[in-house]
């Protein structure tokens, strides 16, 4: 039986159009009734654009050649990136009416590139941790993590193929994680942040949500980037526990575990990678650098609505106030030791594999999980790519997560590819 469109990935989506198998429009409608049926369980946009979804697919099918890679891809944007038409509330009651009146740089990007943009998807508060209405689509009773909820959500429930999301802790990875689908966060500084509500300029790094580590490279080439050759040779992998292993879930470790022999035996060489000790502070360095830019950022908000932002903003800004400036110089001298350190792993492995969150999504709304396995590699601003394998005892999705060299992002989604053959 063929699969509804909404069901594609968008690799299957584009090469189908461009086989004229498939229309735009037809797969724009099938996105759109999808979200009509569930949308009012899940709870994954802010605000839907259906007759400019409509129009634009309309006009890239009557063109003879496809616009670029994303010919005809629609698209949910997470509600802290600007969009010219719709609002841009970032999750607060601040912003409830807020209309840029321009597409945020990474939106113009994919749209020149062929993409439809659907849609606003449901953030956080400003891509922190005070959780929006979103709920996992696998189980409606449990969190769909965050930040990138609206996003992660959507695609995970095929109402959209391709979700922007942002990482500023772990706001790509573990959505990708809790909802069992790809989840992509680049290089820091990859992509242009224009036009993305900054919560802590250090940090704050573009990322994408997708059904297959080969849509990937389709949004990478939106950027002009050309896909890596696929690996001539099978690989070096350092399977890296890191420091927190013991916060894992006792499933979710055995899980990666078996990830670790199922890719051994695909032909991989898999070693142990211990994380030095003198790594364990980067977690504390990375809050002190989050709490101290957030300060800066939301300066504004906080002197003229603080009545409207939420406890937990609050507290991150309070935390922040503590911080010194020797504190700050501290947390970034050990991030760059631990770059550092990076360059002579990258030596032994071409990429590391590593728990992508503790385990399962947690039950409830209020709670979008622990960062613990994302914060240090948002620091060092790594590319990670988390891959669903498996799901945990109450049925629900889990991952692995892929860590490269810096830069190495288009390599990193060709291991991608590879691994995701094998644990398929």
């Amino acid at each position: 039986m063929a699969k509804s469109p909404n069901r594609l990935s968008a690799s299957e989506a584009v090469l189908r159009m461009s086989q004229k198998r498939l229309k735009a429009r037809d797969l724009v409608e099938a996105c759109l009734d999808r979200i009509e049926l569930r949308e009012g369980q899940v709870h994954a946009w802010e605000a839907i654009d259906a007759e400019g979804a409509r129009k634009r697919a309309d006009v890239l099918d009557k063109r003879a050649r496809p616009v670029g890679p994303l010919h005809g891809i629609p698209l949910a944007v997470k509600d802290i990136i600007s969009t010219k038409t719709m609002p841009t509330t970032c999750g607060s009651p601040i912003y409830r009416d807020h209309v840029a009146g321009r597409d945020a740089a990474c939106v113009t990007q994919l749209v020149n590139a062929g993409a439809i943009v659907l849609g606003k998807s449901v953030t956080t508060e400003f891509a922190g941790a005070h959780a929006g209405k979103t709920h996992n689509p696998h189980n409606l009773r449990h969190t769909p993590a965050g930040s990138s909820s609206g996003s992660a959500a959507a695609v995970a429930d095929t109402m959209v193929p391709i979700g922007y999301g942002t990482q500023t802790s772990g706001s790509v990875i573990r959505p990708g994680a809790f909802n069992g689908i790809v989840a992509y966060k680049g290089t820091y500084g990859w992509a242009d942040t224009t036009g993305i509500k900054t919560y802590a300029k250090s940090l704050d790094t573009l990322g994408f949500f997708t059904r297959t580590a080969n849509d990937l490279a389709l949004i990478r080439a939106a950027y002009g980037h050309a896909p890596a050759d696929p690996p001539l040779h099978a690989p070096r992998i350092g399977f890296c526990r890191t420091l927190w292993w013991d916060q894992a879930e006792p499933y979710n470790r055995k899980n990666i575990e078996v990830a670790a022999r199922t890719l051994r035996a695909g032909g991989a060489k898999v070693r142990e990678w211990e994380m030095p000790e003198s790594w364990a502070p980067l977690i504390t360095a990375h809050n002190r650098v989050m709490t101290k830019e957030a300060t800066r950022h939301y300066g504004p908000e906080r002197a003229r609505f603080p009545h409207l932002l939420s406890p937990s903003l609050t507290a991150v800004l309070e935390t922040g106030d503590s911080v010194t400036r020797t504190q700050l110089a501290d947390a970034r001298k050990r991030k760059q030791r631990a770059l550092t350190d990076l360059t002579q792993v990258w030596e032994r492995f071409d990429f590391l594999l590593a728990p992508a969150a503790r385990g399962e999504a947690p039950a409830g709304l209020g709670y979008t999980g622990d960062p613990i396995f994302n914060r240090f590699w948002t620091l060092l601003g790594t590319p990670c790519i988390a891959l669903p394998f498996n799901a945990g005892p109450f049925g629900l999705p889990l991952s692995v997560q892929l860590i490269a060299p810096l830069r190495d992002d288009d390599q990193l989604i060709a291991w991608a590819r590879w691994v995701e053959a094998r644990l398929s």
